[in-house]
């Protein structure tokens, strides 16, 4: 499986709620699975990921919006950093959650999803403090 570092996050919090039903079911999919088999090997990454693939916003592999592909990069990279894991690197999801309970904190979630649009809802905060 392949995951981009912000999605991690958004997996914490992800309360049935997206683009479209088709990317609902995709990422509801991928979240079930993490939850029931915590052992599958992730690939992080700071690109499209298997999340993406049902995202509107994808044409080839590519975001549509240059600026949100840029900033959505940029949330990635923070993201990877702080849970020191480095794009490409693969691991288990029970040692990625480690890692985020370890390193992640409310003020920094905040501030690396400052501009998404879903930072309102307060989800993903929930979601990392259900993790711990």
């Amino acid at each position: 499986m392949i995951i981009r570092g912000h999605h991690l996050l958004c997996m914490l919090g992800f309360k049935g709620l997206g683009y479209d039903e088709e990317f609902i079911k995709n990422m509801d999919k991928i979240v079930e699975k993490l939850k029931n088999d915590d052992d599958v090997l992730i690939k992080l990454v700071d690109s499209v990921d298997n999340i993406c693939e049902k995202c509107p916003n994808n044409l080839s592999g590519v975001c549509k919006n240059e600026h949100h592909r840029d900033s959505i990069k940029e949330m990635d990279d923070a993201v990877l950093k702080v849970i020191q894991i480095r794009p490409g690197e693969s691991m288990k999801y029970s040692e990625i959650a480690t890692n985020i309970k370890l390193f992640m904190t409310e003020d920094i979630m905040n501030d690396i999803c400052r501009n998404c649009s879903w930072k309102g809802y307060g989800y993903c905060v929930d979601g990392l403090k259900n993790l711990r």
